[in-house]
């Protein structure tokens, strides 16, 4: 069983691994995606500070930072390194994805039923990363036997 193990989390993986570079080759076209996400205006004098400070604009800061926490926690899980922790940033990640980008109960028609297939898929990877969180580095069986 072991063996079923890592090879289903490494397997698993491979989503954010290539999901995570994809996101950071195409920088341009990530910013644009991230664009949708408004800064509240109480963050707006921090998030400016930001952009200078970087010398970029915040939106392409949050491509990085997506791109980034894909691939080093995809990286990890699929090595075996600190599996517990990435997958619960990995599920904190999912789940705002969700919230900011499959905003079905905003919308209608076919949008909103694309949106809640999307939306309900990325519940079932949040289920998996639990699943890796609860398991860690693999199970350890202990098998013992009384001789009579």
């Amino acid at each position: 069983m072991p063996a079923f193990v890592s090879l289903g989390r490494f397997l698993f993986s491979v989503l954010f691994i290539f999901s995570g570079a994809a996101k950071l080759i195409d920088l341009a076209a990530t910013t644009e995606k991230t664009q949708k996400i408004g800064v509240p205006e109480m963050l707006s004098t921090y998030t400016s500070q930001l952009e200078g400070l970087a010398g970029m604009p915040f939106a392409q800061m949050l491509a990085i930072g997506a791109g980034a926490v894909e691939l080093i926690c995809g990286l990890m899980i699929a090595l075996n390194f600190g599996a517990r922790f990435f997958a619960l940033v990995l599920a904190l990640f999912v789940a705002a994805t969700i919230f900011y980008y499959h905003d079905f109960w905003n919308q209608s028609g076919i949008d909103a039923q694309t949106n809640l297939i999307a939306a309900l898929k990325n519940l079932s990877l949040i289920g998996a990363l639990f699943i890796i969180a609860g398991i860690g580095r693999g199970t350890t069986t202990v098998v013992t036997t009384n001789d009579v």
